[in-house]
């Protein structure tokens, strides 16, 4: 008899338990699995609103030709041109690339032109007079 007992006080306790602090429990289990979903939201705005890439962009991730394929909230695809294949990065992995993106020219001239390029550059010496 005391073996019901004691069976009964322990379902008991675990009940009292998990009535006044279940909450708390179940509070902190979606916390930690929506810490992720939120931060790869947020960070899916970031690129997504911001002006860093825009669709059908021709980018080079660590060397490698890219082209963007589509910018969504929480991953970014990527059309690899070597390989031919599709690339998926989830947003809050971007900033671990290394992702170059060529700018345009100033005017349609080179900023600073090689002198084999367009030829010889004149070069005029302002001085003092004597």
């Amino acid at each position: 008899m005391t073996n019901v007992l004691d069976q009964a006080a322990v379902e008991r306790l675990a009940e009292q338990a998990i009535g006044h602090y279940g909450w708390l429990l179940i509070a902190a289990f979606v916390a930690l699995m929506g810490k992720d979903v939120l931060f790869n939201f947020v960070q899916g705005l970031i690129v997504y609103w911001g002006s860093d890439f825009s669709n059908d962009e021709i980018l080079y991730i660590s060397g490698r030709q890219a082209r963007v394929i589509r910018l969504g909230l929480t991953s970014t695809t990527f059309f690899m041109t070597d390989r031919e294949t599709k690339m998926l990065v989830p947003n809050s992995q971007l900033k671990q690339l290394t992702i170059e993106k060529k700018l345009p020219l100033n005017g349609g001239e080179c900023y600073l032109p090689k002198g084999s390029e367009l030829g010889a550059m004149r070069v005029e010496v302002v001085g003092k007079k004597k």
